[in-house]
């Protein structure tokens, strides 16, 4: 399997930044897009410089419905039309205005093989989810921007998945060093993105060194 960053606050070499995060899955027997940005342009333009068809895309996953997430689904972009968007409940009537196919998820469920929503959880007046990918010898999970708290998220996939997490990947909402420490328990590899700050990687660089990885748009991770 195999993610690929399409959009964060840092660009890697030709590529375009955006205040959001986009991450693309291939399992090679579907692919599927983890939230998309904030900039339809933004994120069209990066998957075509990364040889990515957003038009081969069989499903797509918003973890909450801020518009640094869900934004680039808003506009032109070459989505399949009525394509099945899995989302939080909330405004999913933008989604449907865009000739999209929300589907609100409320608990957690299996997406397709090897793909399972975590969540949602609330976290003031939002409702997020995190997705995880992969197997029981160890997932992957993606986080939007852990506005319930990185490491609930991490417990909450634990809870639901009963495999190890190899990898947790996304933005963090700048988290305390007590969050990092739950998660870095938790976690194999521990990749800050968007929202996380320079704090929390600061202190992941100089506590779990060989836990930490650094995002931009550009990364390109194998499960």
């Amino acid at each position: 399997m195999k993610l690929v960053v399409l959009v964060d606050d840092n660009a890697g070499p030709g590529l375009r930044a955006d205040r959001g995060l986009s991450v693309y899955i291939d399992s090679g027997s579907w692919r599927a897009l983890f939230d998309a940005g904030s900039d339809p342009a933004v994120l069209e333009f990066n998957a075509n410089a990364l040889g990515i068809d957003l038009g081969s895309l069989d499903f797509v996953v918003v973890s909450h419905h801020h518009l640094a997430h869900v934004g680039g689904l808003l506009g032109p972009v070459a989505l399949r039309p009525g394509i099945p968007v899995y989302a939080p409940p909330g405004p999913l009537e933008r989604l449907e205005a865009v000739g999209l196919r929300p589907i609100a998820v409320e608990s957690a469920r299996e997406l397709a093989p090897g793909a399972y929503s975590v969540g949602p959880l609330h976290a003031g007046a939002v409702d997020e989810m995190a997705m995880a990918v992969g197997a029981g010898a160890g997932y992957a999970l993606l986080v939007g921007c852990g506005h319930p708290g990185i490491d609930a998220l991490a417990r909450k996939a634990l809870e639901d998945l009963g495999g190890p997490l190899a990898l947790v990947l996304g933005g963090f909402h700048s988290p305390s060093r007590d969050s990092l420490d739950a998660l870095a328990a938790a976690a194999g590899r521990i990749c800050p993105g968007h929202c996380s700050g320079t704090a929390a990687s600061d202190y992941l660089i100089s506590k779990y060194p060989d836990k930490y990885c650094g995002v931009r748009s550009g990364l390109v991770i194998g499960i």
